[in-house]
């Protein structure tokens, strides 16, 4: 097992410096200054313009402007903003807010994706699974920011069950629309997914062979369906929570929580290289630890997977 982390880990070192190369080369090919940008209308002197290009690097090549911005990351030292503000300061007050709206939409998803994925499963052709493949079809075809704006002004604005944006109101009330919407939207996967790997499994040959012995449902259902009919579930919920902080950039933004997908658009929007730099390794080393610990559950799961 230990090899087979540190294989994993090895590989993606090189893929890592791909990744955040490619990330960076995007955002130095954005049009625009700036620092213009940042100032508005306000008129900047030609010796302050000139200082601060000079602070951030911004008139060096494109290849050094990336190598002094992962030669911040790997000393620690990540410098300031553009606007003065310190980037170690912001990553501290920005990612509880991140954990906290990933957690509590996970938490939803999982919940209701496996419940009725579960159940309709094993109660395939019911009214519930009937009902729940209308859902999730109507689910999926929905679009995120439609789903978002709509919950926003129903429950937010109309209703006014939930704080329509910001978090002044604290966890998890602040939290609880955007992780809800989250939520809903995502369990529709996960509970189709489990729903087709649940009834595959059912007419496996291997669970016809353990009823013949004689099994009880209980020890088929929990010894020999559920184990085989997870697999699948593991990778998918393993990509969905690595992928969450690309959707916390969208979520974030609409909802005004200050995370880490906030700080993302608003760097990309002024262009500052580092700063998406910085934030696309974080979520990079976050999708490998998550995928990584799918990988070794997988193992657990099935031992054949260790040698692959």
């Amino acid at each position: 097992m230990i090899r087979f982390v540190a294989r994993r880990v090895l590989a993606a070192i090189p893929i890592g410096l791909v990744v955040t190369l490619g990330v960076y080369a995007l955002v130095f090919a954005m049009p625009g200054d700036p620092l213009r940008e940042l100032a508005g209308d306000k008129p900047i002197p030609a010796a302050v313009l000139a200082a601060k290009r000079a602070q951030f690097h911004l008139d060096d090549p494109f290849i050094v402007q990336y190598l002094l911005s992962m030669k911040d990351i790997l000393t620690g030292h990540f410098g300031t903003t553009f606007a003065g503000a310190d980037i170690a300061d912001q990553l501290r007050l920005r990612i509880p807010v991140t954990l906290k709206l990933t957690l509590l939409a996970n938490a939803f998803q999982w919940t209701l994706g496996l419940f009725f994925g579960i159940y309709a499963g094993f109660k395939r052709n019911g009214w519930v699974d009937r009902s729940l493949l209308l859902t999730t079809l109507v689910l999926l075809a929905v679009p995120g920011l439609v789903a978002y704006f709509a919950a926003q002004y129903l429950f937010g604005v109309e209703l006014k069950w939930f704080p329509v944006s910001g978090v002044l109101e604290g966890f998890p009330r602040s939290y609880l629309l955007p992780a809800l919407v989250i939520g809903v939207l995502g369990f529709a996967g996960l509970a189709r997914l489990l729903r087709t790997s649940i009834v595959e499994t059912v007419n496996a040959d291997f669970v016809k062979t353990a009823r013949a012995k004689g099994l009880g449902e209980q020890r088929v259902l929990w010894r020999h369906i559920l184990p085989n009919a997870l697999l699948p579930v593991i990778t998918f919920i393993g990509l969905d929570l690595a992928g969450m902080f690309g959707g916390a950039i969208i979520t974030e933004s609409i909802f005004n929580l200050p995370g880490l997908g906030q700080f993302m658009f608003q760097a990309i929007k002024l262009k500052e290289g580092g700063v998406v730099v910085l934030l696309s390794t974080l979520a990079f080393i976050s999708f490998i630890v998550i995928n990584l610990l799918v990988d070794v559950l997988y193992g657990v799961v099935d031992p054949r997977v260790r040698n692959v």
